[in-house]
């Protein structure tokens, strides 16, 4: 994969993110909390790694 392939994968994760947790609230559904906290880490995590991967030169 290249540095764009990255990006984009990241940036489509982060926005399935933001949809399912709306989702989870609109619902009302229970634990809701620790989703966020758990997928909000593993799309911070994502997103460092797609920047030390971005940095590294082709």
């Amino acid at each position: 994969m290249n540095q764009k392939t990255y990006l984009r994968l990241m940036l489509a994760l982060s926005m399935i993110y933001g949809v399912v947790i709306a989702l989870l609230a609109v619902l009302q559904t229970g634990g809701l909390g620790v989703v966020a906290i758990v997928g909000g880490l593993v799309v911070a995590l994502g997103w460092a790694l797609t920047g030390v991967v971005a940095k590294r030169p082709s």
